[in-house]
């Protein structure tokens, strides 16, 4: 259906007539076939000639180069210039001649090997990579997982007040794993939610020096204000002159006397007062001295130096001869040698200038524009459509013709009119793998916040299930406008551009529609029961309100307890491990992401020690999932004392997602207690990401997640509960947890 009617679009709007429209769909195909043979060189073609060159100027550089062939003769011609300065036998035509089969395999030769997505960046600890054979591989520019240095002060004195974190940051990414922020978090007794900001949604990348600033409320009841620099990935971050104040109701702010502010302690000494912290171990710290902004030095968190590695990634031998075949559409084929010899490797053309030449015209790549032009954004799909194509594990449970939506995508990106729109624009592509993982983010976009509400859909109703302003919209207030556009419409929009599972994008597309540029007024419509009025609400929240559950860690009757794993972290439940142990019954709340307990109150449930193979990566050795087996692995989790031994009844619903669903699946799959509620996300395994010529950053899934058999799928199922169910608008008006209440049934409690 979208293809007619784009046409229709391409010649209405950009040329108002049918012979343009006509122009548009050679241009639109004419950039399909390139897109098809760009991925497969990039990626598989071994020569030292392509291993070196800047892919994305070269999208950017193709995509114009082909735009303007007349017809295939011409998109031939253009093709062989662009793609044969790279090296010997890559051979395009609208007829190839036959090929002997692929010959012995030759240790000597040189093709890619990909552990997984090993083309893209992963966070944290990464199980992918990517290297040549008999090529060495660069390995330990990155910070594994994160680093951060903090302090933790008393909150008494700054209760009831708003609290800053300022300090001066600049921060020097090698790629797009690569961020830093500041962060400040509210700790408040038995594990309860505070404020916490940890600028996930802004991480400083910027390399002049520049202040940052966090402001949150602290709660009347807490106890420790804590703070820190933190940063991960491949990163040289740098800060200095850090701030902490309290503000009164006026505004009037009073710096809090911190420990080494500045980081002037003796160069060689550890900072003073700072405590590290973080899951990084070979993340380096330092003390510069010199283009401190304040005093004469600064602190420095950075990933450590290169190291080169010889090893292959796995043992696949490469064929003589081995090759490529791919149909490029509009009449033409192509053929690319998948492994060369050393000779071959290093060759660039028949005629070495065509190399020079193409380079020269590389260095003309003008940068991406606000908006992005034409060819940038035709680019941008080429780019992110082949790296799906090739390194998505996913392709059999999504059930979708990847090659046949190539020419839809980039229609879409042709008519984006603005950065928005081209955003929007591959939010579709990835929406179209359906993976819960995939994400389009826009480093240039304005700083974003939250409404002070939840929402839920209620018997295909949005209602708000937290308020923080529950005088003017109180919980289970209906929702019918939002900007004066229909809610189920904009839930609607919302839904299309978020990737996987129903479940998943209704809670993707929740969040996207309490979540607005910082500052900006929405004007909704409600009913509480009175009948519809207006409502005005600001943006200016960093988290939305919390819904109302116990404390993170409460004894609800004698021997009964609740654990709710997306707040409480396993230092605060560490304390009561033992009164756990001895509970008739406990109930462990999973309705969203866990902190560290997820993973650590396991061994406290299993009755031995585990070995699943769930987490499979693939061993790449072609393009279009050619693989050469899977490299498998789990957690390889053993019992840890105490061990609870009462009912145990888990929580969870569509909100759980990814590390959530590690844990949910040991629970179903292990039969560690009852689960009770919804269905989990259906997406887990470690995301990678990269980036498109245009500036967007892209997050997928790069790893096959099973169950814990090794077998069953996973990917767009997710765990499904013992007993499924649900709030009701009742319930969710009266106040009430029906999900608890279930689960405290279940255990005999009330």
């Amino acid at each position: 259906m979208r293809r007619p009617f784009l046409a229709m679009l391409l010649a209405a709007t950009a040329f108002g007539a049918p012979a343009s429209g006509r122009a548009v769909r050679q241009e639109i195909d004419n950039v399909a076939a390139f897109a098809r043979l760009y991925g497969v060189v990039r990626y598989f073609y071994p020569s030292d000639a392509a291993a070196s060159l800047d892919w994305d100027r070269f999208a950017v550089h193709g995509v114009k180069r082909v735009r303007a062939a007349p017809d295939t003769k011409g998109l031939e011609t253009a093709l062989d210039a662009l793609f044969s300065a790279l090296g010997p036998g890559i051979e395009i035509a609208a007829t190839l001649p036959t090929l002997p089969n692929p010959g012995p395999a030759d240790s000597s030769l040189i093709a890619w090997r990909y552990l997984g997505a090993g083309i893209a960046a992963s966070s944290g600890f990464s199980p992918y990579s990517g290297k040549r054979t008999n090529r060495p591989l660069v390995v330990g520019t990155a910070i594994d997982g994160f680093v951060s240095l903090m302090q933790t002060i008393p909150a008494l004195a700054a209760r009831g007040k708003t609290i800053r974190l300022r300090a001066r940051v600049r921060a020097t990414p090698r790629d797009t794993t690569g961020s830093s922020a500041l962060w400040l978090r509210v700790d408040r007794p038995g594990g309860a939610a505070g404020f916490f900001d940890n600028m996930s949604d802004r991480p400083i990348r910027r390399p002049e020096w520049r202040e940052y600033a966090i402001e949150g409320t602290v709660a009347d009841d807490a106890t420790d204000v804590a703070f820190g620099a933190m940063a991960s990935g491949a990163i040289t971050a740098d800060f200095d002159a850090i701030d902490l104040s309290v503000c009164d109701a006026a505004g009037a702010c009073t710096s809090v006397p911190i420990k080494d502010p500045g980081f002037e302690a003796a160069a060689n000494s550890e900072p003073v007062g700072w405590n590290r912290v973080g899951t990084s171990r070979t993340a380096e710290i330092a003390r510069p001295a010199g283009q401190a902004p304040e005093g004469g030095q600064f602190l420095r968190l950075s990933s450590p130096a290169p190291s080169v590695s010889n090893a292959e990634l796995f043992e696949s031998v490469p064929a003589r001869g081995a090759h490529a075949t791919v149909d490029l559409g509009a009449g033409l084929r192509a053929r690319v040698p998948l492994a060369l010899s050393e000779a071959e490797v290093g060759s660039s053309a028949k005629d070495s200038s065509k190399l020079a030449e193409l380079r020269a015209a590389l260095d003309l790549v003008a940068a991406p524009t606000d908006p992005p032009d034409t060819d940038t954004r035709l680019a941008d799909v080429v780019v992110a459509w082949n790296v799906f194509r090739h390194f998505y594990p996913y392709w059999a449970e999504a059930g979708v013709d990847w090659d046949a939506r190539l020419p839809s995508q980039l229609e879409l990106a042709y008519v984006a009119s603005t950065r928005k729109a081209q955003g929007d624009a591959l939010r579709d592509l990835v929406a179209g793998a359906r993976d819960g993982h995939g994400r389009v983010v826009d480093p240039q976009s304005g700083e974003r916040s939250r409404l002070p509400i939840q929402l839920g859909i209620f018997d295909d109703r949005l209602l708000v299930t937290a308020s923080s302003l529950p005088a003017e919209i109180p919980v289970a207030a209906a929702l019918s406008t939002i900007d004066g556009k229909p809610a189920a419409e904009r839930m609607a929009q919302a839904m299309r551009l978020v990737s996987g599972a129903t479940q998943w994008k209704q809670t993707r597309a929740l969040q996207d529609l309490t979540t607005c540029d910082n500052e900006a007024v929405i004007t909704l419509v409600v009913d509480t029961g009175a009948g519809p009025r207006p409502a005005r609400l600001q943006c200016t929240g960093v988290q939305p309100p919390a819904e109302k559950r116990p404390a993170a860690i409460a004894e609800l009757s004698s021997g009964v307890w609740y654990v709710d794993l997306t707040r409480a972290p396993m230092t605060a439940i560490a304390p009561v491990l033992e009164k756990l142990a001895r509970a008739a019954g406990v109930v462990f709340d999973v309705r969203g992401y866990p902190t560290d307990a997820g993973a650590r109150i396991l061994p406290h449930l299993i009755d031995g020690p585990e070995s699943d193979r769930w987490m499979h990566v693939a061993k790449i050795i072609g393009p279009f999932g050619q693989n050469a087996g899977w490299q498998s692995f789990g957690w390889d989790l053993s019992p840890a004392a105490p061990r609870l031994a009462g009912t145990i009844v888990f929580l969870t619903d569509g909100r759980a997602i990814s590390y959530a669903e590690s844990v949910m699946s040991y629970v179903a799959d292990r039969k560690l207690g009852t689960i009770v509620g919804s269905t989990t996300a259906g997406t887990n395994g470690n995301v990678a990401t990269f980036h498109v010529p245009g500036g967007f950053t892209v997050a997928f899934t790069g790893m096959r997640v099973t169950r814990h058999d090794g077998q069953t799928p996973h990917h767009l199922v997710g765990v499904k509960p013992d007993i499924p169910m649900a709030p009701t608008p009742a319930g969710l008006k009266a106040g009430r947890d029906e999900l608890l209440e279930r689960a405290l049934a279940l255990i005999g409690g009330k």
